[in-house]
């Protein structure tokens, strides 16, 4: 007879995913898994077949959790410049505050996996390809609101602002906070 879980799946995802973004992917051992996860071995192993697919699991947890805690704002239907400059000062807060210490985990995964794996890029390209057409809505928005000129390339505009999110979230983990908001403001003023 098939064993039951003592565990949830979503706790222990969201476990493995705080582990990833603490330490990324390669550094990342299972034994660090099993106690972060409080499941053994043959359990995680049982639930998600090795760690790379948990890897991953856990890469879309984070896609979900950001929708839910970072990208509000940009997610509200109506979202435009005032929202989008909001968020990336936001950004460089949460360095000032010191609550934000770990960066973004797919853009350290990018940083630490590139191309290296195609199925953890082509996860880190999924997000991206989410950020990208959540840009656009903001971007469409603000054209509607006239807050950008109305011939402004939505496509290329999106791609430079998805840039520059993941711009910040490598610099904010050295970079002065007058630099960052230099950068910020640079960015901005190019589009309206």
């Amino acid at each position: 007879m098939p064993r039951n879980k003592s565990y949830s799946d979503e706790i222990v995802l969201e476990r493995a995913m705080q582990v990833f973004w603490s330490h990324g992917y390669e550094a990342t051992t299972v034994r660090m898994l099993e106690k972060e996860m409080s499941i053994n071995q043959f359990s995680i192993y049982a639930s998600f077949q090795n760690k790379k697919n948990l890897f991953i699991h856990a890469m879309r947890n984070y896609r979900d959790y950001v929708k839910k805690h970072r990208f509000q704002v940009l997610l509200q239907e109506d979202a435009g410049m005032a929202e989008l400059e909001s968020f990336l000062l936001n950004a460089i807060n949460a360095k000032k505050t010191g609550s934000e210490t770990k960066g973004c985990l797919v853009v350290n995964t990018a940083g630490e996996i590139g191309s290296k794996d195609c199925d953890i890029s082509g996860e880190v390209n999924q997000y991206y390809d989410f950020v990208r057409d959540m840009l656009k809505n903001v971007l469409r928005n603000a054209v509607q609101k006239r807050e950008i000129p109305t011939d402004t390339n939505i496509e290329q505009q999106a791609n430079f602002f998805l840039g520059v999110m993941q711009s910040i979230s490598v610099a904010s983990k050295t970079m002065d906070i007058n630099r960052l908001t230099d950068f910020i403001s640079v960015a901005l003023s190019q589009i309206r």
